[in-house]
């Protein structure tokens, strides 16, 4: 892992929180659908998050190379996945975070960061 993506990672609290909710939505899936093939369709919404940021949040998240795309087609629509590195980077930025917060400051507060 390069210092300037966990840097910017730390920085923008929301994109731990999307990929958090990518890494989980995947594990649900597989649990119900052993079978299942770990994409999951773009999602619009992710708590804590503000909507408007997500495009840039995705675009970000790809260029670190911890989440990948790929599209299905016209009807489906756009399908990610958490990468290798994504998955290994994941739970040290939750704990970082953590560490990083006061106790006045919930993990909602941290939704707001400079993300986008």
């Amino acid at each position: 892992m390069i210092d300037f993506e966990l840097e910017q990672m730390m920085e923008n609290p929301e994109w731990c929180l999307v990929l958090n909710h990518y890494r989980q939505s995947q594990l649900q899936a597989k649990k119900q659908d052993p079978e299942f093939d770990g994409w999951i369709i773009r999602q619009n919404e992710v708590e804590g998050v503000v909507p408007e940021h997500l495009p840039r949040i995705h675009g970000k998240l790809i260029a670190f190379d911890l989440l990948k795309f790929q599209i299905s087609g016209r009807d489906s629509g756009v399908f990610y996945q958490v990468t290798r590195m994504g998955d290994k980077m994941l739970p040290k930025l939750q704990k970082m975070l953590k560490r990083h917060s006061t106790p006045e400051q919930s993990e909602s507060d941290h939704s707001y960061a400079k993300s986008a």
